[in-house]
């Protein structure tokens, strides 16, 4: 297609950071957003995060309904994967595992399949056309006006290179946004490209962190926090407090640093179609494939470690030895 005269342009090359809605309950579309008092935008995130919670969901139902003593096909693959992950969270904390294991698995399938799914051809490429706000409609226009009298020469070029069909605009396609103060709104985004959904996964996976930490120590959890200057000095006390404002800031380097990698992934695959449709995309569109399985697998890694760190209790001895020892010390 790029060789026969297709190509695209500036206006073809909308990424939006934020997820746009495909409809708002409660409320209407105002140009890229919900009007005042809606009150849930139902974006393109929200639907891909749905299409990838049906697909977990049905694949473990039908590899249950299906389970065989030898695994084979794709049962084989997913038993790999998850006894891959087991086996890891295993070395890192044998003792609790069992506890937190489910939760980083979840992530970690979650983010997978979720990366893997927005790299199909499609997703964020088919959507709906939607004209621009009311206020960028009116700048758009205002700006064509005070180019168009500097402009008419390039318009007569750029017509007779259509009509002589050198170049095609992709605008021209059916079913195409003409540009025209429109713009396409995807049906689907990636998950981990909408900060909503990165920011929901760290908040779970830190508070179960915490909670965990909680659970196998007690209060003595805060004893890693505040300490007493008196016993351990006033540098093990700053200690203490900045490992208190990490354990908060972890939220948003759990978010941000997925988010990141993917709403960054899908603008290098953009601007790189732009550049030359044919085969130079093909490169990134590997890096982007490793990019999204090791993303999904360092936001799981992380949790497993994090719990794993929450269960210590402060100077390294596990909550089970210290109830051990209070058993003792009662016997006694």
């Amino acid at each position: 297609m790029y060789f026969l005269g297709f190509r695209m342009t500036k206006e073809d090359l909308h990424i939006s950071a934020a997820a746009e809605p495909l409809f708002c309950i409660g409320g209407t579309i105002e140009g890229k957003h919900c009007s005042p008092g809606t009150i849930l935008p139902f974006t393109n995130a929200v639907l891909m995060t749905l299409l990838v919670d049906a697909i977990l969901v049905g694949i473990a139902f039908g590899i249950g309904q299906r389970l065989q003593m030898v695994p084979r096909g794709f049962q084989n693959i997913i038993e790999f994967l998850i006894e891959f992950f087991y086996d890891f969270a295993r070395g890192v904390d044998k003792k609790n595992v069992a506890k937190f294991f489910a939760l980083p698995m979840t992530i970690f399938l979650f983010f997978l399949f979720g990366n893997m799914l927005a790299l199909v051809p499609g997703v964020g490429s088919i959507g709906v056309c939607r004209p621009y706000a009311a206020e960028e409609s009116h700048n758009t226009a205002a700006t064509e006006t005070a180019e168009g009298a500097h402009g008419t020469e390039a318009t007569e070029v750029a017509a007779e290179e259509h009509s002589s069909g050198t170049i095609v605009d992709l605008a021209t396609f059916p079913g195409a946004c003409d540009h025209k103060g429109n713009i396409m709104v995807p049906f689907l985004r990636a998950p981990a490209a909408d900060l909503n959904v990165t920011f929901a996964f760290a908040i779970v996976a830190v508070f179960m962190v915490e909670f965990w930490g909680f659970q196998a120590l007690g209060i003595g959890y805060l004893g890693k926090f505040f300490i007493n200057p008196a016993k351990e000095g006033v540098i093990m006390t700053l200690v203490g407090l900045l490992e208190l404002f990490s354990e908060i800031m972890r939220i948003v380097a759990f978010a941000f640093r997925i988010f990141g990698n993917i709403f960054g992934g899908e603008v290098v695959l953009a601007v790189m179609i732009f550049l030359f449709s044919y085969l130079l995309p093909l490169p990134f569109y590997g890096l982007e494939v490793f990019v999204a399985f090791i993303q999904a697998v360092i936001f799981a890694v992380l949790t497993v470690v994090f719990a794993a760190l929450a269960v210590q209790a402060h100077g390294g001895d596990h909550g089970d030895d210290h109830s051990h020892a209070g058993n003792e010390a009662k016997a006694h």
